[in-house]
């Protein structure tokens, strides 16, 4: 299938890629080396590191990288290299394996809801019980919530809503406000996300969009998110977003209907289609407007879904399709990384949760002690699966 304007992802695979893997890895070493100042030490932490990392994501290396602006991504989760993000991220991995600072309470990604306001009503959603009304957070409120996490040395932040779409000026400026050492990431459904309002967030900062396609197919999908211009919007948003050099992942919330080869295989060839380095395959969960609804995967539909993501990223003749990254994979070998751990989510009234999909405040980002809420939250793990302070 092809549309108008198609664009061609940005990954980078085969000699060159073997090139940035290799500059990458005598990086992370240099880095690894002035921290523990011992390259044995520097090595036993970097071994017992790929060793853990396999076995969350699969025993299989790295066969492309995505490349946006002067940088490249390896995953969605993880800030791009070169940058201070990227090191700052480094740091943090190589602390949780052995320490050399005492602070371990540093976080790797912020979830954070910018607004209540969506135009859209998807069947979904997990910030159901807090859509309309006033906006809880001001724009000063939100940049202290962000300085909050910058100085507890966040490397990623994912801004979410409601739709963060319909608070565009407030979102501008907070990624302008923030000091560098962060990449940000907008979460939309790239309702409205014209090339002008993509070329204002690239000036302001940010570093990619992941826009939510939960179906290859246009009317399906429209249906999904009760919108009939959903799909277009969806599309012209990754369109004008690869025009501006920023970086495309395409969310699918993987439903019991969708999960069969064929849709998965359509939908990765159309986000290769749409220009999107990454696709992103969550779970549904039974929170927000679908609480109380039985919607949790049975094996078969995750043996589906394991089986296609790990085809798609070792397979090599899939290196010229998206990267795809599938969180249900990792957490069912080695648990949660949720939960306060590398992540939090901060709602749209600046409440803290262990993530989207596991709802239960420990406290406010504004109001509370954040080393208090985040030891809380530890201990409470993660509702669906052991939680791991490891990976």
């Amino acid at each position: 299938m092809s549309f108008p304007g198609a664009v061609r992802p940005p990954l980078v695979f085969g000699l060159r890629k073997e090139i940035i893997f290799l500059v990458v890895g005598l990086h992370i070493f240099w880095i690894a080396l002035t921290v523990y100042r011992d390259p044995v030490t520097a090595l036993k932490v970097l071994k017992e590191l790929m060793n853990k990392r396999r076995l969350s994501r699969g025993d299989f290396p790295f066969p492309k990288y995505v490349k946006a602006g002067r940088r490249y991504f390896w995953s969605f989760n993880h800030p791009g290299w070169p940058s201070s993000s990227f090191r700052s991220f480094c740091e943090n991995e190589f602390n949780k394996v052995r320490r050399f600072r005492s602070d371990d309470g540093r976080l790797s990604t912020v979830i954070f809801a910018v607004t209540n306001k969506c135009s859209l009503r998807c069947e979904h959603c997990y910030e159901w019980r807090n859509l309309g009304g006033p906006e809880p957070l001001s724009l000063d409120d939100l940049k202290e919530i962000l300085k909050i996490f910058q100085r507890r040395g966040v490397g990623q932040v994912q801004l979410s809503g409601g739709e963060p779409l319909c608070r565009l000026d407030d979102t501008v400026e907070l990624i302008k406000s923030a000091r560098a050492g962060t990449d940000f990431w907008l979460l939309t459904s790239g309702y409205e996300l014209t090339l002008e309002k993509a070329a204002r967030l690239k000036e302001a900062g940010l570093t990619g969009v992941d826009v939510s396609l939960d179906h290859w197919d246009e009317e399906r999908h429209n249906a999904f998110r009760n919108d009939e211009r959903s799909f277009y919007w969806a599309r012209e948003a990754a369109f004008n977003s690869r025009k501006v050099d920023l970086a495309v992942c395409l969310s699918l919330c993987a439903t019991r209907d969708f999960i069969t080869p064929e849709n998965l295989w359509k939908y990765v060839y159309l986000a290769k289609e749409w220009g999107a380095g990454f696709v992103r395959i969550l779970e549904p969960r039974a929170v927000g407007h679908f609480e109380g609804r039985d919607v949790e995967l049975e094996e078969e539909h995750v043996d589906v879904l394991t089986s296609f993501y790990l085809a798609v990223n070792a397979d090599p003749a899939c290196r010229e399709l998206p990267i795809v990254t599938y969180p249900g994979y990792g957490q069912r070998r080695i648990g949660c990384v949720g939960a306060g751990n590398r992540y939090l989510y901060v709602d749209s009234n600046g409440d803290l949760h262990a993530c989207p999909f596991c709802r239960r405040k420990v406290g406010n980002a504004l109001v509370d002690s954040l080393d208090e809420a985040v030891a809380k939250m530890r201990k409470l793990g993660c509702r669906e699966f052991e939680t791991n302070a490891w990976v």
